[in-house]
C-alpha cells in the first residue's frame, strides 16, 4: 500500500485515490462530491449524491453514448457523514486551489458546478475515467490491477483486520444492511482468525508454552 501511494502521489487522481482508500467511497460518490459537502471546521464530508452514466442518443435498441448525471446515493444508508483524515483534507484544499486557477484562466468557458473531481472545464469526469487512470497507474509501476472498488475493499478489509465492529463498517460503507457487509467481508474476518491461530500454534518460543 505504501508503494502504491508513493506512486499515486504524482498522479492527477491522487485525491480521488485517497477518498477511495481512506473513506471507502464508491466511484460515483467520489465523482459526485462538491466542495460544499465538506465541513472544514469539523473535518467531515456529507455523502448525498453520486454520478452515474445514463444512456443517451438511443436509436432503436442501440446506445450511442452515455451522459454523466447526478443521482441520489445508491441506498438510503448511503446518505452519511464521514470524518475526513487530515491528509485527505489537505489534498481537498490543494484541488480547490487548482480548480480556482482553471476557472480564472478559462473565464466563462469554465462550467463551475462545484465538483472537486472534474475535467479542465469544470464538468464531471466520465464514470469510466477513474478506473482507466488506475489501470494505467498500476501498469506503469508493475502493480496488480486495481479498480475503485478495490480501494473500497481495501478500506473495509483494514477496518475488519483492526477489529472494527461489523455494524460500524457497514455504516461507514453505506451498505443497505449489515447483512450485505457480512456477505462481502465474512471471509476476511474468518481468515484473520485462522492467521492468529496459526501464529499462536506455530511460533511458540522454544522451551515455553506461550
Amino acid at each position: 500500500m505504501k508503494f502504491f501511494l508513493s506512486k499515486a502521489a504524482g498522479s492527477t487522481w491522487y485525491l480521488e485515490i485517497l477518498l477511495g482508500l481512506f473513506l471507502g467511497l464508491r466511484k460515483g460518490e467520489i465523482l459526485g462530491l462538491k466542495y460544499g459537502d465538506f465541513d472544514v471546521r469539523n473535518r467531515t464530508v456529507k455523502i448525498s449524491r453520486q454520478i452515474t452514466a445514463n444512456p443517451r442518443n438511443i436509436d432503436g435498441k442501440k446506445v450511442t453514448g452515455y451522459l454523466a448525471i447526478e443521482k441520489p446515493p445508491k441506498t438510503a444508508n448511503s446518505n452519511r457523514v464521514l470524518r475526513v483524515p487530515e491528509a485527505v483534507m489537505k489534498e481537498v484544499f490543494a484541488r480547490k486551489k487548482l480548480n480556482d486557477a482553471r476557472k480564472e484562466q478559462l473565464g466563462d468557458a469554465y462550467i463551475d458546478r462545484d465538483y472537486i473531481s472534474c475535467m479542465g472545464n469544470g464538468l464531471p469526469h466520465s464514470v469510466s475515467s477513474f478506473n482507466t487512470a488506475l489501470t494505467k497507474l498500476c501498469s506503469r509501476n508493475g502493480l496488480p490491477h486495481l479498480t475503485v472498488h478495490s480501494l473500497r475493499h481495501m478500506y473495509a478489509t483494514i477496518l475488519a483486520e483492526q477489529g472494527v465492529p461489523l455494524m460500524k463498517i457497514s455504516t461507514l460503507l453505506g451498505h443497505s444492511s449489515v447483512h450485505t457487509t457480512f456477505e462481502y467481508y465474512c471471509e476476511v474476518m474468518d481468515e484473520q482468525e485462522r492467521i492468529i491461530g496459526f501464529m499462536n500454534d506455530t511460533f511458540v518460543p522454544e522451551g515455553g508454552e506461550e
